[in-house]
């Protein structure tokens, strides 16, 4: 395919900078001039296929590893204690203890979670004994966390903060356990100017999410009360989406087809299901559709205890 000069000229980055910009909002202040019938239908300087061609090339979107990535870099390795707050199913405290050789606790608040065993723990300490033995498992809140002061080397929080409604005590925690040097990782998702009032209440009360816990700069306040500071920040949008996607699972597409199923036979799905799972379900697939198309934006922060 061959471009106009115009395009050419301009680097693929800068191209991928002006799309992500527009996507996370940046542009939002910017009144959109009306589009005559006239100008939509007038031949610009690229034909739709050649537009689908310059769109079907990839902007190598970083994956789910990243987070990894980012711990890595921080210096974790088999000397050192990591906390996953919020544990879930167990998932990150494995990955995070076969990846370093490292010592690492799971906390979590949800007893469902706990008491459904771990399937893939119990595996790996069937399979895999050594790295087994490095992971223990603990129930409790991440504002009472049951460890003494200056424990970990690294607290790691991925995609849970959006649930608690005393940040700020659940951060002056995380900083409390935290040995001098040491860091947090969290990954945490934010409404952009793009997240319409009907796209936030159909969202977050569904979720058990705080709002206000999504606004990106009320968040890094709170950073800062709780005696912590950004020592890192990076926007991902719609990175790990389109990794997904171009990667082979089709999470984000699953997501959008269960999504019109949901809401195209409502009255069924909410008989089989109920009230709560049936928004919780819409609501779920939302969330990976909303990151695609600039709705939320997840972060990466590291952040460390302010002097």
């Amino acid at each position: 395919m061959r471009l106009p000069p115009s395009i050419r000229k301009l680097p693929i980055g800068r191209i991928a900078h002006g799309l992500c910009s527009i996507a996370s909002g940046a542009m939002a202040e910017r009144e959109p001039q009306p589009i005559s019938v006239e100008q939509m239908y007038a031949n610009g300087p690229l034909t739709e296929l050649q537009i689908d061609e310059l769109l079907d090339e990839s902007l190598d979107p970083r994956g789910p590893d990243f987070l990894f990535e980012v711990a890595s870099d921080l210096g974790v390795d088999a000397s050192s204690r990591v906390l996953d707050i919020g544990s879930g199913n167990g998932r990150h405290v494995i990955e995070l203890a076969r990846r370093f050789r490292c010592r690492t606790t799971g906390v979590e608040f949800v007893w469902d979670n706990l008491s459904s065993g771990f399937p893939d723990l119990e595996d790996l300490r069937a399979n895999e004994p050594e790295v087994g033995g490095m992971i223990g498992l603990a129930q409790g809140s991440i504002t009472a966390l049951p460890f003494r002061d200056g424990t970990f080397d690294l607290v790691w929080s991925r995609d849970m903060l959006i649930h608690i409604a005393y940040l700020r005590d659940a951060l002056a925690e995380c900083r409390r356990v935290l040995r001098p040097g040491g860091a947090m990782v969290v990954f945490q998702m934010f409404a952009t100017p793009w997240l319409e009032p009907g796209d936030a209440e159909r969202l977050w009360p569904a979720l058990a999410a705080v709002e206000a816990n999504t606004d990106p700069d009320r968040f890094e306040e709170i950073v800062g009360e709780a005696g912590l500071e950004v020592e890192r920040r990076e926007e991902l949008r719609s990175e790990w989406r389109e990794f997904l996607e171009e990667s082979g699972p089709g999470k984000t597409s699953r997501q959008l087809l269960h999504v019109a199923r949901l809401l195209r036979d409502e009255e069924r799905f909410r008989e089989l299901l109920g009230d709560v799972d049936y928004r919780a379900s819409v609501a779920d697939r939302l969330w990976g559709v909303y990151q695609m198309i600039g709705k939320l934006s997840p972060r990466v922060f590291v952040l460390k205890p302010r002097a």
